[in-house]
């Protein structure tokens, strides 16, 4: 007998005799967990109904007044067909022993009642009642289970479509993205690819956020939608700041030139204005092309890459943008670059700076390397230098060069000075050590470089502070080349701010470079800042500047830089 099981069993039970009932009701109740009673079968059926939940067995008389016991379980049957039932009784009438059959008794009890026997055959019953249980537990977690089953079937459903629209389309844009490019290209014969890098993407993210970053990118999406649509390209998001167009089809040079000067014009022209940061975007873009089949991304990209280095707005890819090319170049100046330290012919020439009446008022120490007779701008080597890791050793070489120089020569030298330098602990304590040594900080002034690669401006802000301590100036070169802003300004708080020579080269005859140039002289000046203008190769736009009020000039006009000042 098991009494653990016993006492998990509620029984209904039915008996008519209320002495008989009572004395069955104290022998059973010890071992059972609970026991409702009925005085006939029109009570049990009514205790049955409102317990039907919590009954797991009936124990009935048979013959009983109003309705007896078999009439009773007929109409339980029809409620539940499973619930266990034991009959008690006085008669062993074989009809009765027929129709008890008939409806799956699973005991009969004779009276007078066998306490012990009684008991019996609930614990045998109450297996019924537990396997009754497990059964419909069972049903109701495998109806669970196939619910469960059929919502995630259809949620699998959903995320497969979703995942085959994401594996191909970009989520921020909505364009196709690289693998939809990927697999379009092995669909095309003769593909052509313009890659379309934005220009400072990264300062824009970094100054004004993911959220600005992102509205520029859509912004660009929907711009190069509407062209790729005249010209009837594909278009694609490939990279963060990267976009392809791509058309299945030889076009000539001259048709891909045009398509190209398109883009860039459409996109200088374009200004993009972020209503809900109140900000207003002019951006730039870089362009690498290729056509063929083989490798055509990775062209259009050592293309890219090659214009950027050129700083050029766009070029085809052609045998100067391979790697083997690119390994060649750098392994020939890794090579000049060594040669010139170990020999001292790194040097620095010095460009005039003058006011308006082209008086010189300082000069600018630009990097130079020396082979015999030849003379190499950095323009050639630097990037290699910075590459192959003899950039800091460049770096130091001028920084002592200048010092060297002002001190001997008592005059205003400017001295260019790279992120990286900023960054690098040993160039800082070098100009820190140099400044202390000679005492002639109101000579010199530090131009950086204004750039997207900025990390930290705390960092940089930290140096302006150390050098202006020693009477130095600090001046912003190259203002309103790529990415310009006025925040960047009010950051570093700079003496000067060199704008430069991409829009002053043109100024006489290019009107929006005029008003550029009106607008970052104006609102440097009203910000207590002196403007300096690069690349003055004219009395023409010498002539011009004049009329804008820029502070100081420098460029060819007045004079090329020199070794001797």
């Amino acid at each position: 007998m098991n009494l653990e099981l016993l006492q998990t069993i509620t029984i209904l039970y039915v008996e008519d005799e209320a002495t008989l009932q009572d004395e069955i009701y104290q022998n059973i109740k010890p071992f059972v967990k609970n026991i409702i009673k009925a005085s006939n079968g029109y009570d049990g059926i009514k205790k049955f109904k409102e317990n039907q939940s919590i009954i797991d067995l009936i124990v009935s008389d048979i013959l009983m007044p109003q309705m007896n016991g078999i009439d009773m379980v007929d109409t339980i049957r029809e409620i539940d067909l499973e619930i266990p039932i034991i009959y008690t009784t006085a008669f062993s009438d074989n009809e009765y022993m027929k129709k008890t059959i008939e409806q799956g008794i699973v005991s009969y009890i004779l009276k007078p009642i066998d306490v012990e026997l009684l008991v019996n055959a609930i614990s045998k019953a109450s297996i019924i009642v537990e396997n009754n249980h497990l059964k419909s537990n069972l049903k109701t977690i495998n109806l669970e289970l196939e619910n469960r089953i059929a919502i995630k079937t259809k949620e699998l459903e959903k995320q497969n479509i979703l995942l085959n629209t994401q594996l191909h389309v970009d989520e921020l844009t909505q364009l196709k993205n690289r693998k939809a490019l990927s697999r379009d290209i092995q669909d095309n014969n003769f593909p052509i690819i313009t890659l379309v890098d934005i220009d400072s993407f990264k300062h824009i993210n970094d100054l004004y956020g993911e959220d600005v970053g992102d509205a520029v990118l859509i912004n660009m999406a929907n711009l190069l939608q509407i062209i790729s649509e005249d010209y009837k390209f594909d278009l694609y998001r490939v990279g963060v700041d990267e976009f392809v167009l791509l058309k299945n089809s030889v076009l000539n040079r001259d048709i891909c030139d045009e398509i190209v000067q398109s883009i860039i014009k459409n996109v200088n022209e374009h200004v993009i204005y972020i209503l809900e940061s109140e900000i207003t975007l002019r951006i730039d873009v870089t362009i690498g092309i290729s056509q063929g089949r083989n490798n055509t991304l990775q062209r259009a990209g050592m293309a890219l890459k090659k214009a950027k280095q050129n700083r050029i707005s766009y070029k085809f890819y052609d045998d100067s943008c391979s790697l083997e090319k690119e390994y060649e170049n750098d392994t020939k100046w890794t090579k000049e670059i060594e040669k010139a330290i170990k020999s001292n012919n790194v040097v620095a020439y010095y460009q005039p700076i003058v006011d308006e009446n082209s008086n010189i008022i300082k000069y600018e120490a630009l990097m130079r390397i020396k082979d015999n007779d030849k003379v190499y701008s950095p323009f050639l080597f630097l990037d290699i230098a910075k590459k192959v890791k003899f950039y800091p050793q460049l770096a130091s070489i001028m920084i002592n060069t200048v010092f060297n120089k002002v001190f001997q020569e008592k005059k205003n030298i400017n001295i260019n000075l790279s992120i990286e330098d900023i960054e690098s602990s040993k160039i800082i304590e070098l100009i820190k050590y140099k400044l202390n040594e000679n005492k002639i900080g109101h000579f010199i002034t530090f131009e950086i470089v204004e750039s997207e690669d900025i990390n930290d401006y705390e960092k940089v802000i930290k140096f302006i502070q150390m050098v202006k301590e020693f009477d130095c100036k600090i001046a912003i070169d190259d203002f309103g080349s790529g990415y310009s802003n006025f925040s960047y300004l009010l950051k570093l708080e700079p003496d000067y701010i060199k704008i430069d020579g991409s829009l002053i080269k043109n100024i006489d005859v290019d009107e929006d470079s005029y008003i550029i140039t009106k607008m970052i002289n104006d609102i440097a000046h009203s910000m207590g800042m002196k403007t300096v203008a690069e690349f003055v190769h004219s009395k023409e736009v010498y002539d011009v500047l004049l009329k804008l009020n820029i502070d100081e000039y420098q460029g060819y006009y007045f004079g090329e830089p020199k070794e001797i000042i």
